[in-house]
């Protein structure tokens, strides 16, 4: 093809994609049940589902439509960065008396669970809760739910425990749930440094012995700039490890950044 010719085709190529609004995504995000009364980010380079509806017993009555949303995203090479990941709400309400507290059952050493808000129940809730959101996201896609990477959503604004060993003992049944009902991917923790540190007392130096080795972290930021996303994602990690993804605000979407210190 003559040179003059294949340059005009490249000029038209370009004038079309700027016309038409077509480009390479560039910006990954993160929905749930918040999002099920508008539409969803359009052309998202990688995408985070929340499995749950604010608790960690309630469904996102839009997960069938945020994981069909999610699917589409390319995901990213480099740093790799998965098109689909997924999110649950944690929380240890054992204080509360809720009604899918655990009566029985025994947990790695913890021992037997007496229905009481103890170490043994409140891992056994952890479980029995994260097994029961693996399950919504497998009745809808089964290999989602297995190779996804998960994300545990560990907030002050969930019911907690009066102990950071309860509320420990609880994330640590949230992670078993996960791995013994199927999933294979990594699991890591949406959460602050501070936040972290209250509800379950740990550090960047104490939290891989708690948990039996390094967790990733996602920074939470939903008031957070792009500029402060990349100012966290150059933090040390408030698990002890460089944080991996940074959230912030994109107008009204909560958006994300891939951080280039982790593969």
């Amino acid at each position: 093809m003559p040179a003059v010719a294949l340059a005009v085709i490249v000029v038209a190529v370009a004038l079309f994609l700027v016309i038409s609004g077509s480009s390479s995504p560039s910006t990954g995000y993160d929905a749930s049940y918040p999002q099920c009364s508008g539409s969803y980010p359009s052309d998202p380079l990688f995408a985070i589902v929340g499995v749950n509806g604010g608790l960690a017993s309630n469904a996102n009555p839009c997960l069938g439509s945020e994981l069909h949303w999610a699917r589409d995203a390319p995901g990213q090479q480099r740093p790799k960065q998965p098109r689909l990941s997924l999110y649950i709400d944690t929380g240890n309400p054992g204080a509360h008396h809720v009604a899918d507290w655990p009566s029985g059952g025994s947990a790695p050493s913890y021992g037997a669970c007496n229905g009481l808000l103890t170490n043994a129940c409140s891992y056994i809730y952890g479980e029995q809760r994260a097994a029961r959101s693996y399950r919504l996201v497998a009745a809808l896609d089964a290999v989602v739910a297995r190779t996804a990477p998960w994300w545990l959503d560990v907030e002050l604004m969930s019911s907690w425990a009066g102990t950071y060993q309860l509320n420990t003992a609880a994330l640590q049944g949230f992670i078993a749930g996960l791995r013994n009902a199927g999933a294979t991917g990594p699991v890591g923790v949406y959460s602050t440094a501070a936040q972290w540190q209250e509800i379950t007392g740990l550090t960047a130096q104490t939290t891989a012995t708690a948990f039996g080795g390094r967790l990733p972290d996602w920074v939470a930021g939903t008031e957070a700039t792009v500029a402060q996303a990349r100012q966290n994602c150059t933090s040390g990690g408030f698990t002890g490890v460089a944080p991996m993804l940074a959230q912030y605000r994109l107008g009204r979407l909560d958006a994300d950044l891939r951080c280039a210190g982790t593969r």
